[in-house]
């Protein structure tokens, strides 16, 4: 697949993440809806920790993560456990929008390499990092789904 057309399908995919930002108070970020075990604000800092995590961790590539959010975002983690203050949505925001020209310039000329690790059948870094749009998809849908209930047009 084209490198430029991934780029910039990860461009699209990110605008419209950023876009789920919009009306919601630090208040509604921390709201865990009656059958769930994250929020709005764990969703959109899980976005962006598993798109770092997958890429280092499986595709090899060095992308600096700050250890907060991965303190606060990582797989396996709630809410519920969080001790001491999270990152604020801003914090979130500003790393999501600088993580796409990170990955861009970290991955250019990169994405026909082997992994370092296979991840799902996923045998390059191409594939790997195609496949975190499907991740921040599902995690979208997820803050789609609290706004609804919480009623954040």
């Amino acid at each position: 697949m084209e490198e430029q057309l991934l780029f910039d399908q990860m461009k699209l995919i990110r605008k419209m993440t950023l876009h789920e930002f919009k009306h919601v108070t630090e208040e509604q970020a921390d709201v865990i809806p009656e059958g769930f075990r994250n929020n709005i604000r764990w969703n959109l800092g899980h976005i962006y920790v598993v798109q770092h995590a997958l890429l280092q961790h499986y595709g090899g590539i060095e992308l600096e993560m700050d250890e907060r959010f991965q303190q606060y975002f990582s797989p396996n983690t709630s809410p519920d456990d969080w001790e001491g203050t999270p990152p604020s949505l801003d914090e979130i925001k500003e790393k999501l929008e600088k993580q796409v020209e990170e990955i861009e310039v970290a991955l250019k000329g990169k994405l026909g390499d082997t992994a370092k690790e296979p991840f799902l059948r996923q045998n390059n870094v191409g594939q790997i990092f195609s496949f975190t749009f499907y991740h921040e998809g599902l995690h979208v849908t997820a803050v789609k789904d609290y706004k609804r209930i919480l009623s954040v047009q």
